[in-house]
């Protein structure tokens, strides 16, 4: 059975603590209610309070240690976030931490992370890249800002990811059919959905979802896509996908690059838009 980001998290977070002794995890109340690391590992599981701006203090204190604090935000009332509004995530990763956040109304928060120093913004879509990548910010000196989804992926990733210590910034669903094919560029785990169901009914698009959305890896990645096609749709469901769309502009010189997010319609009709998108660039080949 898939497990969503969300608990995927929870539990590789639990296994990574039994080999490294380092990693400490803090969790809101509503994140923390039967965690799998509390039971696992008491003495290394920490309660934030609903005043949480206390904690930065003791977070900064378990960096300076050498632990290596996971704070989640947890989920509240329809998803939102509890004990993790943006200036006081933004002290956490600052003081050295990695912050997890389940989905909540979208990227608006993007431009704000993304200025922050040496902090990695991970969007993983499902269980097997939720795991990775909580594998590679476990293993790295620097925070994390990791987004974890709460419905499970089956479908997701196409290929296994677990020997990798480090996922690419891009992982490749497909390669489009044509040397001028579309590639659909997907942000987030609803986005990565849309253009699965996008290629269904046009199977010659290709398909790359980012998994890292910090200015370092999209460098990174707007040189792997620029290396296989010129032509490319955003696609993410949630508000302020359209952020990254600029950034990827900005670094895909030469290239064209569109957003296929209608605000505030059915998902059939984004769906539609994403076609419509992507046969637009088509057509100007």
């Amino acid at each position: 059975m898939t497990l969503s980001g969300y608990d995927a998290y929870r539990q590789e977070l639990t296994a990574v603590a039994a080999r490294d002794g380092r990693v400490v995890c803090l969790a809101a109340p509503a994140a923390g209610a039967g965690h799998p690391f509390e039971l696992t590992h008491p003495d290394r599981f920490f309660g934030l309070p609903r005043t949480a701006s206390t904690m930065v203090d003791v977070v900064s204190g378990l960096v300076a240690a050498g632990f290596r604090p996971f704070i989640c935000v947890g989920p509240g009332p329809r998803g939102r976030g509890t004990a993790g509004g943006l200036g006081l995530r933004i002290r956490y990763l600052e003081a050295g931490a990695t912050v997890v956040t389940p989905y909540t109304d979208g990227l608006d928060d993007y431009p704000a992370l993304r200025r922050l120093p040496g902090v990695t913004l991970a969007a993983p879509c499902g269980e097997a890249e939720t795991r990775a990548v909580v594998r590679a910010a476990a293993s790295c000196d620097r925070p994390f800002h990791i987004r974890v989804g709460f419905l499970p992926r089956p479908y997701w990733p196409p290929a296994d990811l677990s020997p990798q210590p480090l996922p690419s910034p891009v992982v490749w669903d497909a390669a489009g059919v044509g040397d001028e094919a579309v590639c659909l560029v997907s942000v987030d785990e609803d986005g990565t959905a849309l253009a699965r169901a996008a290629r269904t009914a046009a199977p010659w698009l290709g398909h790359a979802h980012l998994l890292y959305l910090d200015d370092a890896h999209l460098r990174r990645a707007s040189d792997e896509l620029a290396g296989r096609h010129r032509r490319f749709v955003v696609t993410g469901a949630r508000p302020g996908s359209e952020r990254v769309t600029e950034t990827l502009t900005r670094l895909l010189p030469g290239r064209e690059v569109a957003t296929g997010r209608p605000v505030g319609r059915r998902a059939d009709s984004e769906v539609a838009e994403l076609l419509r998108a992507a046969h637009r660039l088509a057509a100007c080949a």
